[in-house]
């Protein structure tokens, strides 16, 4: 289930990459069938942020600030991320760098989403972390202002094990 008004066309391709990618992994390498797993939607919680909220602590200017710092994702769980919405009425992030298991996966630059009537853009080279991964994701800040409590959405899907978050 995704939380859009509408998602459809290139969205909705991006949604289905990443639900597909992230459920076959799943089946795969921890050898359930599809009836043992269960396909949600990303929390701020499962990428290692206390509240479930998409907040983040953005205080350095003309420069990278870790969003994410090397969250390793738990147990019997696959994360995927297939786009962004940046809300703010002032966008500071422009850039993002996305570090899997040590190794720069993606850099996204963003800076095209305040441009967009919903602020959400959408991509085509989704990327997924597996379970016990480690994942940084970094946002660059090329303006001069600072915000303690900036959000940042990350859409995104998770496969994991029924009954770790949800069992319906």
């Amino acid at each position: 289930m995704a939380f859009f008004a509408e998602l459809k066309g290139d969205a909705l391709d991006a949604y289905k990459k990443t639900y597909q990618i992230v459920k076959q992994k799943a089946m795969k390498e921890l050898n359930l069938s599809e009836d043992q797993i269960v396909i949600r939607p990303l929390r701020p919680e499962d990428l290692g942020l206390t509240n479930p909220a998409w907040r983040f602590s953005v205080t350095s200017t003309s420069a990278w600030n870790t969003l994410i710092d090397s969250k390793t994702i738990a147990d019997n769980r696959f994360v995927g991320i297939y786009g962004i919405c940046s809300p703010e009425s002032t966008q500071l992030i422009t850039q993002l760098k996305i570090t899997r298991a040590g190794s720069d996966a993606r850099i996204w630059n963003i800076e095209i989403a305040s441009a967009q009537e919903d602020k959400t853009i959408y991509v085509d080279d989704p990327f997924t972390v597996d379970q016990n991964t480690t994942l940084t994701i970094q946002g660059y800040n090329a303006t001069t202002g600072t915000n303690s409590s900036y959000q940042l959405i990350f859409l995104g899907v998770v496969a994991e094990k029924k009954g770790m978050v949800i069992s319906p």
